[in-house]
């Protein structure tokens, strides 16, 4: 069925800008018939017999308890309190504060229902979403995020501990993936890496899964002498033997000291790969550590400045036999990732010449990708390549906004069918000091801030955990993008809601048993001020409100 906006949602936004306009100053005192009218879903001040109409309800600006005295039970409740927000769809009211009646889950009438410790409508379902528990889906490996040039900036941080919380136990993270810096001149104190994954196990009562990427081998393996590249296709790769083959051997050697000296630390890696974004040469505009590598040996074709070249590459899938055969007797041996290539065609292309025995995970990022328009077609082509070869897939590296992130999280598990979904980047400097859009832990030499995509992530990672098994959601609207996830002995179950569009939806859930669980229920508005709140539990009907770019997840226990 098509769904229809909330009446109400209209109203609230007229009233919003009701409230602006009569500069939102407190009442002087009752009016004719606002007894009467008190606590009236409203479109307009009209409807309300002397009071105002905001965000959907007939209430009294106010800045003190005193002006609700005349309404029972009414304290006045400000506007920047998680109550006010929620009744005004995430957003705050542009005024003091509003006469509003708190609540718990019993006290508000039968056509309110408790929201944020405030009475507010019940709004009626537009939207209707089915969990079917008994539809399996893939195995969770986890949600994560990528560390990888700000180890030493978070070790020493004067308020580190509360930084690793927020990594951490705050976020939920399940997989942490690291920048492999064995080799680096000036760069290679590994001690950071083994005390930020000690802090992430203390903070999680469990060890995170760690995944180890190459982002360039060191300068001796490299053909053009530097880590970094810069629009040097020829030469941004890896380096030849003194018998003009490319050093296959020297890159292999070079993971092997890699592991045995993370080892020596304390840090064994779950997985490896063996190079990040082998397809991809970074641009003399953006330069940055890079090595390309074809999916075997031989020519590619590359565009420099929009016109085709071909440049002779050493092959991805030589190197990684080399790689496998140098760390096959390590005790502890990790298991390969691989081909960690830029985008979703790139990483067909590669899979077709690898031998996919050899390989542990298909892994992949989603640069490329438009959040607002993901090909879901090359997505499920992925897809039914893991199935086909009985491989998980890892998405290990994209970054975008909070809103963007919310949108390809949802078509990375759902379309695709990932294991595990990672962002970039973990932490690093804002996007106003020269930082990355998606960086979602901002930090400077005093402090630091969670950003929009950290909030995204949240809502996936802090109600889920390993070994889950994604169930089907059905949803009766193509706006609304819903995810449920079921503990492997049914003991819990968190189900995750994204509004595509701008208008807010009312949904209905049904979800079969687990509806007798204790719920939580949390919400992120992009498009106003509310992130992560808390509001309650979900209604007796089973309906929540999901306000436009919007998260909203629901956690069954």
């Amino acid at each position: 069925m098509t769904a229809r906006p909330d009446d109400w949602r209209g109203a609230a936004l007229l009233a919003l800008l009701a409230c602006i306009v009569t500069g939102c100053e407190p009442s002087t005192g009752p009016r004719t018939d606002s007894q009467t009218n008190w606590y009236r879903v409203c479109e307009s001040d009209a409807q309300c017999g002397g009071l105002s109409c905001v965000c959907g309800v007939c209430t009294r600006i106010c800045d003190a308890d005193v002006a609700c005295s005349d309404f029972s039970g009414a304290t006045c409740v400000a506007a920047d309190e998680v109550g006010a927000i929620a009744l005004c769809s995430g957003r705050s009211p542009q005024c003091d504060g509003l006469c509003l009646t708190r609540c718990d889950a019993e006290t508000c009438s039968g056509d309110q229902t408790c929201v944020a410790d405030v009475c507010t409508p019940r709004p009626e379902p537009a939207v209707h979403v089915v969990v079917d528990v008994a539809a399996h889906h893939q195995e969770l490996l986890g949600f994560g995020a990528t560390l990888a040039y700000a180890e030493d900036g978070i070790v020493l941080h004067p308020r580190r501990s509360e930084l690793y919380a927020a990594m951490f136990s705050d976020l939920g993270l399940d997989v942490l993936r690291l920048r492999n810096r064995y080799g680096y001149t000036g760069d290679d104190d590994l001690t950071t890496a083994s005390e930020i994954l000690s802090a992430a196990t203390t903070s999680l009562g469990r060890e995170p899964t760690v995944l180890l990427t190459s982002w360039s081998p060191p300068v001796a393996l490299k053909a053009n002498g530097a880590l970094e590249c810069s629009g040097d296709h020829e030469t941004c790769t890896l380096a030849r033997a003194q018998d003009g083959r490319y050093d296959y051997a020297g890159f292999a050697a070079y993971w092997r000291a890699s592991l045995d000296a993370y080892a020596m630390v304390g840090l064994v890696p779950d997985y490896i790969g063996i190079q990040n974004n082998p397809d991809y040469v970074p641009l003399a505009t953006e330069p940055g550590e890079g090595c390309r590598f074809a999916p075997t040996e031989g020519p590619a074709t590359v565009y420099v400045d929009g016109e085709p070249v071909e440049v002779e590459y050493p092959g991805f899938a030589e190197a990684l036999t080399a790689v496998l055969g140098e760390i096959a007797d390590l005790p502890q041996a990790p298991m390969i990732a691989a081909p960690e290539s830029s985008n979703v065609l790139s990483t067909i292309e590669y899979a077709a010449s690898l031998d996919m025995t050899e390989v542990d995970a298909i892994t992949h990022h989603m640069y490329d990708s438009d959040p607002e328009a993901v090909d879901l077609d090359d997505l499920g082509t992925l897809g039914e390549l893991g199935q086909s070869l009985g491989l998980p897939i890892m998405q290990t590296e994209m970054e975008a906004d909070g809103f963007g992130t919310a949108l390809l999280l949802h078509h990375a598990v759902t379309v695709e069918g990932v294991s595990a979904y990672i962002q970039n980047v973990l932490v690093g400097p804002s996007p106003d000091s020269g930082g990355y859009a998606g960086t979602m832990i901002a930090f400077d030499v005093e402090g630091f801030a969670l950003e929009d995509p950290y909030y995204a992530l949240r809502h996936y990672a802090r109600h889920t955990d390993p070994g889950w098994i994604r169930v089907d959601a059905l949803v009766d609207d193509e706006r609304l993008l819903a995810t449920a996830w079921a503990a492997p002995a049914g003991e819990a179950m968190t189900v995750v809601l994204v509004n595509s569009d701008t208008v807010e939806l009312a949904v209905r859930l049904d979800l079969g048993a687990a509806a007798t669980m204790t719920s939580a229920v949390t919400r992120t508005v992009f498009d106003g001020v509310e992130r992560s709140a808390v509001l309650g539990i979900l209604p007796e009907d089973g309906v929540l409100r999901v306000p436009g770019h919007a998260i909203v997840t629901l956690a069954l226990r």
